[in-house]
């Protein structure tokens, strides 16, 4: 598996070197010299297994290294010994990352009153408190009901789910997320309220627009699929994947966006540009997708995925990595392969990751 994560998760940058480094290299000299060291660090021969750091392939009776393990023989193979021994000797840390498992189907309804009820993947009939829904594999389905109720949909860190609004909306909410919206549309627009990311499929009513609300932004559609990155603490991306939508912040002009274009909001500036929608809309199809992402960017969307909080030392906060990765990927594998690309390290304490120097 690691070796998998490491040739889809590459520092930007890096790659085309570590490319003509590859073109360069003697396998066969890069293999014997790779299966010495690490036979020799593991206390092994180099006709035990090598693990999971690289895959063996047998091709008339001699090994070959695939790509990735060549490059690791000869440019990266102190830092697989040292990150491997660190990874696995420290028991805090083992047992912190070991413990972090993929986000599930996991979500709650607040009602008005103060009620909470949990969801999961399980099926369950919901009436109470003005509410009428039905949860079935992780998705619920609200039916409209004569008296208006204001309803919050929470995802913990986590999770996910997705949900049917009562006017037919499709909603999938990430990790770490909220939405608002009342049992039943009434008036001249379908109002909610979001906080963290959602990927919208509006249903159409001509007469009728859907708005979301996040802050002082106001994402207005007029028949379209969509995602919302607005976490608290950052930036807001709007990105456009299908039909119009309009985008308002603060007391601004609305700025409208065509299929494939996002919005990047910051306090009141909105600015345009074209989007990476494939990066944006990942998630939901089980997939990190980072193209010239932050790692303390990218430390923090794996703690909301994995539940785990995940820091990254300051000298490396702006190290940019581009890749695609399950979302099922193991949180060990996924940071056993950040520090071997970046010759880092990680440790543990009272419960928190951290990736240093």
């Amino acid at each position: 598996m690691i070796d998998k994560i490491l040739r889809k998760l590459y520092v930007k940058g890096d790659y085309a070197h570590k490319r003509r480094v590859y073109e360069s290299l003697d396998t066969d000299v890069a293999f014997e010299r790779f299966a010495k060291r690490v036979g020799n660090a593991k206390g092994i021969s180099t006709d035990d297994r090598m693990g999971k750091c690289v895959e063996l392939h047998r091709n008339n009776g001699k090994r070959r290294l695939t790509k990735y393990a060549a490059v690791a023989a000869s440019v990266l193979l102190p830092v697989i010994i040292a990150t491997a021994a660190l990874m696995m000797s420290q028991g805090e840390v083992d047992e912190v990352i070991n413990s972090a498992v993929p986000g599930s189907s996991v979500a709650y309804i607040e009602t008005s009153n103060g009620k909470v009820i949990a969801l999961d993947s399980t099926s369950v009939n919901i009436d109470t408190n003005g509410i009428k829904a039905y949860a079935k594999d992780g998705e619920l389905t609200f039916d409209e009901v004569e008296e208006v109720q204001t309803t919050t949909i929470r995802v913990a860190r986590g999770g996910e789910y997705r949900l049917t609004l009562p006017d037919g909306t499709k909603v999938h909410m990430n990790s770490d997320s909220r939405l608002t919206f009342p049992t039943r549309f009434t008036g001249n627009s379908r109002d909610v309220e979001l906080t963290g990311e959602a990927y919208f499929e509006v249903a159409h009513m001509d007469d009728v627009p859907f708005i979301v609300h996040i802050e002082n932004v106001r994402v207005k559609q007029y028949g379209t699929h969509f995602n919302i990155n607005a976490y608290q603490g950052r930036s807001k991306t709007i990105t456009l994947v299908d039909g119009s939508i309009g985008v308002t912040a603060g007391n601004n002009t609305e700025c409208m966006l065509s299929p494939g274009r996002q919005a990047c909001i910051n306090g009141d500036d909105i600015r345009i540009c074209n989007a990476d929608v494939d990066a944006a809309i990942g998630w939901t199809e089980g997939m990190f997708r980072f193209d010239g992402e932050k790692l303390a960017d990218i430390a923090t969307t794996l703690s909301r995925w994995y539940n785990t909080d995940i820091c990254v030392d300051a000298s490396l906060s702006n190290c940019c990595f581009t890749g695609s990765l399950s979302r099922e990927s193991s949180l060990a594998d996924i940071l056993e392969a950040i520090c071997e690309i970046t010759n880092t390290k990680v440790t543990a304490k009272d419960g928190t990751v951290m990736i240093k120097k």
